[in-house]
């Protein structure tokens, strides 16, 4: 139902919104390591709100780069648009950009902010494993992800945790280097 997801929509925000207040909990804690408390706090504030707005924007063109992906051509895989135009019909979903790598492993993922900025992902191995029943079943998944906003929620975790992972390095070496706290010689 719309209210439903509406209601989902506002859930993947606000867990957007509790990713950001975790990072700035982490770049707390850095900063107390580091002896920079509260300016280390308002660093790491800053970068996960960061983060958040760029995850939220461009996350989808992102994994779509990393993975390698072309838009999987019309004619050349008809079958495959037909599949996923088939099920968004059933579904009430709008149709993701549909996308191909070329990888023997069998894999998909969906990607993107909402249902109308999505995309699905379909390996090439996949393709050449699967029968159009296991294949509808394959897709199915990814779109059920786009249909409750997961592939929101699943980006917004991924960058954040980047993000963590980015300033405990950064602390980790800020502390072998003593902080910039005390002067060494030599």
């Amino acid at each position: 139902t719309p209210g439903r997801l509406v209601e989902q929509h506002r859930e993947a925000h606000r867990g957007g919104a509790g990713f950001v207040v975790v990072v700035a909990l982490v770049g707390m804690a850095v900063g107390l390591l580091v002896g920079n408390g509260p300016v280390f706090t308002l660093v790491a504030l800053v970068f996960s709100g960061l983060f958040a707005f760029a995850s939220y924007w461009k996350a989808d063109a992102i994994a779509l780069r990393v993975s390698r992906a072309r838009p999987a051509d019309p004619g050349e895989y008809a079958r495959l648009h037909n599949l996923v135009e088939g099920l968004c019909i059933a579904g009430g979903l709008p149709k993701p950009r549909v996308y191909i790598i070329d990888d023997p492993a069998p894999n998909a993922f969906a990607t993107g902010r909402n249902p109308n900025h999505a995309a699905i992902a379909v390996t090439t191995g996949l393709l050449d494993l699967l029968n159009r029943v296991e294949l509808e079943g394959v897709v199915a998944h990814e779109l059920s992800h786009i249909r409750n906003y997961d592939i929101l929620v699943s980006t917004l975790a991924v960058t954040m945790v980047g993000a963590v992972a980015l300033m405990t390095d950064l602390a980790i070496r800020m502390m072998w280097w003593n902080g910039g706290r005390v002067a060494r010689r030599g």
